[in-house]
């Protein structure tokens, strides 16, 4: 029960950090819009974006494989460390060069200020933090996270968000001159706390692994001495036990070594190669470099690499595309529209944790289970965000009114990029499915392929129809990569999906949601364009859509017993099986 307590303990310290600090976010974006205008606002966003596609190359998926790494044996944690961060600040060094020609070509291509405008210098600034976030912070907090140190880090980025909100505000509001350059260094000053909290603790970390690794070759020497004791009894097994694993281990490390060498032979699933041992090639003060073990760790990483650029990328290439097509003007339309779906995305997050363990105690003993079991979930998935996806966009419109500046005209952008929620949830609920039934190389080639379909759209739509068309594409390309995960995902289980039986429902309630918000609005709110007024409408317009959605769900039968109790079978294994 300690084990459980203490994973308890730290995932809910890292959803109530990410909560928090994603409400702060929230809080800060509506604050800068206001005071900034769509322009200013959409250059942030524009560095913003930049800076998340380019920064999978220092990170590279090297967590990962540290954390894995260390968490199993605790006197890697220094040698990994200077290590990481040596591969770290090389690979932030090209991430950086490539981040500037990028910002170079693109300014010159669209004939603006150049080197002397502000727009390049916010991204200069920006592109400092790929030597200071993943070289330094990020690489200080994976060995807090390797020890199960969870609530520390969560602690640290709940400060971090608390700083950056606070000191962006009393930017806004103090009248600065260069204003947007000052919000990217808040953002950098951020990890530079960070670093300099985190690093006496590591020391402090470091010091007493050291103790207690001396301790038990102390204590282990004693004992060798004073007596050779026969385990008996419950001991004896376990000892047995220990004495089998670590045989098979060396055995499959030396055997891992063999099918290396040999041409067309993979390691067998489960394998894992141990990591090289060996002097440093070359000391720069703390920085070390060994070159086996950057080979190590570049060779275990990079398929982790690819999968986290192409969502990355995926995620936040409109951005971009947008700025050089059309303008920074209409970035800043589409973020304004867009951060209400976005405040909803981490939430995806929490259903692949809620999800997975269920599912792969199941998937353990029942596979057979899992295709009825993955129905129960989309539909429920989708009833619960179908009423969100028509209810946010009234609540976002008193937000966007709230900011001035015509940020209300982009409310359609919101209707679109809450729409695409729908298919994003759903997608989000079928991922643990994949990882139960070892499918993940399918999912890499989704995400290359999704990758292929929003880019080519968003070629099309962007330059045709500006943000309008960034948020029609986030929503067909939502649609188009559930589509296909549940083509595959529905052959791999052996479970096609009926569309009558699973769509029905939900597409329903959507549509007499939809119909019925829509006409409430035309009736009561339309042309109250004052906050006050648009709130209180909106609150009565979701008031009056929550009621229809309770009345749907249960003439439709959506939310009756019966299904809830063939979910709750489904889902349950006996612990005598």
């Amino acid at each position: 029960m300690e084990r459980v307590g203490k994973l308890t303990k730290n995932t809910a310290a890292l959803v109530t950090a990410r909560v928090v600090t994603s409400g702060l976010t929230f809080l800060l974006a509506i604050i800068i819009n206001r005071n900034l205008g769509p322009e200013k606002a959409g250059i942030y966003n524009y560095a913003f974006a930049l800076y998340t596609i380019f920064q999978v190359i220092p990170d590279f998926g090297l967590g990962n494989i540290s954390i894995r790494d260390v968490s199993q044996e605790p006197s890697r944690m220094h040698r990994y460390f200077t290590n990481i961060v040596s591969l770290r600040l090389l690979l932030g060094t090209l991430a950086f060069s490539l981040l500037m020609l990028t910002n170079l070509v693109s300014l010159a291509m669209q004939g603006t200020a150049g080197v002397g405008g502000e727009k390049f210098w916010v991204v200069f600034t920006i592109s400092f933090c790929l030597l200071v976030e993943q070289p330094f912070s990020n690489s200080l907090a994976e060995n807090f996270i390797a020890m199960e140190k969870l609530v520390l880090v969560a602690g640290v980025y709940l400060v971090m968000g608390v700083m950056k909100v606070g000191l962006s505000i009393w930017l806004l509001t103090a009248g600065f001159r260069h204003i947007l350059v000052l919000l990217i260094l808040v953002y950098l000053l951020t990890y530079v706390y960070s670093i300099l909290h985190f690093y006496p603790l590591y020391r402090r970390l470091r010091k007493r692994l050291a103790e207690s690794s001396a301790d038990e070759s102390d204590l282990a020497a004693a004992e060798t001495l004073v007596r050779f004791p026969e385990p008996r009894g419950e001991a004896a097994s376990e000892a047995l036990l220990a004495d089998y694993s670590y045989a098979e281990m060396k055995e499959s490390s030396s055997v891992t070594g063999e099918d290396a060498a040999v041409p067309g032979r993979e390691p067998e699933v489960g394998s894992q190669v141990p990591p090289p041992q060996g002097e440093p090639d070359l000391r720069l003060g703390f920085l070390t470099v060994e070159r086996p073990l950057w080979r190590y760790l570049l060779s275990g990483a990079w398929p982790l690499a690819v999968v986290a650029a192409g969502v990355t990328i995926y995620a936040g290439m409109d951005i971009p595309l947008l700025s050089w097509f059309r303008g920074d003007a209409e970035v800043g339309l589409y973020g304004a529209a867009g951060m209400f779906a976005k405040a909803f995305v981490f939430l995806t997050l929490a259903v692949n944790m809620a999800v997975l363990p269920g599912i792969s105690r199941v998937g353990g003993k029942h596979p057979e289970r899992l295709g009825g079991i993955w129905e129960h979930l989309l539909r429920y998935v989708w009833l619960f965000i179908a009423f969100l996806a028509v209810a946010v966009p009234f609540l976002a419109r008193p937000v966007l009114v709230l900011q001035k500046h015509d940020f209300v005209k982009a409310w359609h952008a919101t209707w679109l990029t809450m729409g695409a929620m729908n298919f994003t949830f759903m997608t989000a609920i079928s991922f643990p499915f994949f990882v139960v039934i070892n499918r993940q190389r399918e999912l890499t080639r989704v995400v290359l392929i999704s990758l292929a379909i929003k880019g080519g759209l968003d070629l099309v739509t962007i330059p045709l129809w500006g943000y309008t068309g960034a948020a029609a594409t986030v929503l067909v390309s939502e649609f188009l990569v559930f589509c296909i995960l549940a083509h595959l995902l529905s052959r791999d289980l052996n479970h096609p999906l009926k569309p009558l039986r699973f769509a029905a429902v939900p597409l329903l309630m959507l549509a007499v949601l939809y119909a019925s918000g829509l006409a409430l609005y035309s009736f009561l709110a339309a042309g109250k364009e004052t906050f006050l007024a648009s709130l209180r409408y909106a609150l009565i317009i979701c008031s009056a859509l929550a009621a229809l959605f309770l009345c749907l769900g249960t003439m439709t039968g959506a939310f009756s017993r019966g299904r809830l109790r063939e979910l709750n079978r489904l889902l349950t294994v006996e612990e005598a099986e």
